[in-house]
């Protein structure tokens, strides 16, 4: 009961939210309710064929155990701090611009190497509030904030190398949180 109280489901409701999504989505996908191929996002299918709902639908889409435990993990722990920070409204604002602009520049550069591979997972978007973290925490705390994130930096160097990970569509995300996180700069102050 005590970890429970730890997790403060009402200081979080956005990210704690989001993870449900996510993981509700997760479930119905193993039950053979939902499929992979109707939710994730590829050129082909979100741009051409105008099917605009699978950029959003892809951001909540897990197929494996492992691949939703590491996203869940990192959302816990970044998203939490970052709808602290940012509070509850911006931080949603925050996430939905990154899922969908992010989304859209994932699928278009796929346009000529991989049109009908369908990307899912909230790794994206998870990269995009790593790219606002960075920009604040430099913003308050200089070249310090940078060198304490070297190892985040570096897994995340490293599992782009993998296949099986869109690569693009995490630099798609992190970009997009960089320019987000430039934006809240100039209109908040933080510190």
């Amino acid at each position: 009961m005590q970890y429970i109280d730890q997790l403060d489901f009402g200081a979080y409701p956005v990210t704690y939210g989001i993870m449900a999504v996510n993981i509700i989505i997760f479930i119905l996908i193993n039950l053979k309710v939902l499929s992979v191929p109707a939710l994730g996002s590829s050129y082909m299918t979100s741009l051409q064929e105008k099917q605009y709902y699978r950029i959003i639908t892809a951001a909540f889409t897990q197929q494996e155990f492992l691949h939703l435990a590491c996203n869940m993990y990192s959302l816990y722990n970044i998203g939490r701090v970052m709808e602290r920070a940012l509070k509850s409204e911006i931080y949603a604002i925050c996430y939905a611009v990154i899922m969908v602009v992010g989304g859209l520049v994932s699928v278009r550069i796929h346009k000529k190497t991989s049109p009908f591979t369908l990307c899912i997972g909230a790794s994206g978007v998870i990269c995009g509030l790593i790219g606002i973290y960075v920009v604040i925490a430099y913003s308050v705390m200089g070249f310090s904030a940078i060198r304490s994130m070297a190892s985040t930096f570096i897994i995340l160097a490293l599992m782009t190398t993998s296949k099986k990970i869109d690569s693009i569509g995490h630099f798609a995300g992190l970009v997009t949180g960089i320019i987000c996180g430039l934006v809240l700069i100039n209109v908040y102050s933080f510190g």
